[in-house]
């Protein structure tokens, strides 16, 4: 349920996310190769991070998985609505993470090719207003021409 809910998290984060529901590729710009995630990847690290969260702060974090187990009670442990909302907030933070970070790779690399490129007014405007994938395919272009 947990893993389940960071999933849902993941998909959030793809929705507020310029990048929408890509599909996983690559994106390259003469020797530099961006892999783009998309929303697989926004999907599994949400999942991943959601599961993390709740192996550390979860109900379950202070059992005993090896070992001899004593001094403990025989409540039933449950899951909670808070964990639940916790494990969706946790997995759109661990996507948006991701998210952000193959932006600032794409704008770098936006950058680069713009400034070896031949200087365009248009351009200049188009990706002053675009989002960070758009920005990079602008810049290309720019490159190829």
């Amino acid at each position: 349920m947990i893993v389940l809910s960071g999933a849902v998290g993941g998909v959030i984060n793809a929705l507020v996310s310029d990048n929408g529901f890509i599909k996983p590729r690559e994106e390259n710009a003469g020797d530099v190769t961006i892999i783009r995630p998309g929303f697989a990847g926004n999907i599994l690290l949400g999942a991943a991070a959601a599961f993390i969260s709740w192996g550390l702060y979860g109900a379950f974090s202070n059992a005993i998985v090896y070992g001899a187990v004593t001094g403990l009670g025989t409540d039933e442990i449950s899951v909670s609505i808070s964990s639940i909302a916790g494990a969706v907030l946790v997995g759109i933070g661990g996507a948006r993470w991701l998210t952000n970070e193959v932006d600032k790779k794409l704008l770098r690399t936006a950058a680069a090719a713009a400034a070896a490129s031949k200087a365009s007014f248009d351009d200049s405007q188009k990706i002053a207003v675009a989002t960070p994938a758009q920005a990079f395919n602008i810049a290309k272009e720019m490159y190829q021409e």
